[in-house]
């Protein structure tokens, strides 16, 4: 993954133009969600688009957690600090929090093992809707607004274990910043297990997952999104939102 490809670099910030966003949805992340269409008007930035390119710029620690104070739109220039040691709140240029990024532990740098990464866990991303998040609505017995559907990320977050850091050639400084290695085409993410919990008309989904290379578990994930505008759920209105995903998604792939 070429994360330049997705991101506009100028004066000391960074901003993402709402085709930029959604070629990194619709290309990378296999993400037809309709607020992520340029011109949109709710359109937003993936949050997975985001994430990546944290991890591309500061690398995946240990423990490494993002959490979204809200949504952010093709004009927001988010200002960068040269380097997170701990947990920094990432800000627009009007000082409005967009996102608070957490790192604790060995930060792995490697810019091979951060592009499968980032691949890997977009690509994850892409089976949520509808393979993974109709049957959670469906046995809930609630689901989005078919007129308006709304799911969005609260936070996500990573933790590796030992057999990662054993992957790396540690430095004199004790940095991790090269693969012992290739491990192209190796590491892959499986969907460990799923939970929808439903209030009214708020719900909140948690995906846990396990990250792996060659078969062997190095370290695991979850994401927690959030659902608005829930009813009582409806097969036959689902199928139709289902419909509109795939016709969406086929054409995509088809221009």
């Amino acid at each position: 993954m070429d994360i330049s490809r997705y991101i506009t670099e100028s004066d000391g910030a960074v901003s993402f133009d709402e085709d930029q966003a959604s070629t990194f949805a619709k290309g990378v992340a296999g993400d037809f969600n309709p607020i992520h269409d340029p011109q949109s008007k709710r359109f937003c930035v993936p949050g997975d688009l985001l994430f990546s390119m944290l991890l591309h710029r500061y690398g995946a620690a240990r423990s490494t957690r993002v959490q979204f104070s809200g949504m952010l739109d093709g004009k927001t220039r988010m200002l960068l600090p040269p380097a997170v040691e701990g947990e920094a709140d990432i800000t627009d240029s009007r000082d409005r929090v967009l996102l608070n990024l957490s790192l604790s532990g060995e930060r792995f740098t490697d810019l091979d093992f951060i592009a499968q990464l980032c691949e890997q866990y977009v690509r994850f991303s892409g089976q949520t809707f509808p393979d993974v998040l109709v049957p959670l609505m469906r046995r809930a017995e609630t689901m989005i607004n078919p007129a308006r559907p709304m799911v969005i990320y609260k936070n996500m977050s990573i933790e590796f274990n030992d057999a990662a850091t054993q992957l790396f050639v540690e430095s004199a400084d004790g940095q991790l910043t090269q693969l012992r290695d290739s491990i192209d085409g190796e590491l892959t993410l499986e969907l460990a297990d799923a939970d929808i919990s439903a209030d009214g008309r708020k719900g909140q989904v948690q995906l846990r997952f396990d990250i792996e290379v060659s078969g062997q578990n190095i370290g695991t994930g979850e994401k927690n999104m959030v659902l608005s505008g829930l009813r009582e759920y409806d097969e036959a209105a689902m199928q139709v939102v289902v419909d509109d995903y795939n016709q969406r998604r086929s054409a995509y792939q088809g221009a």
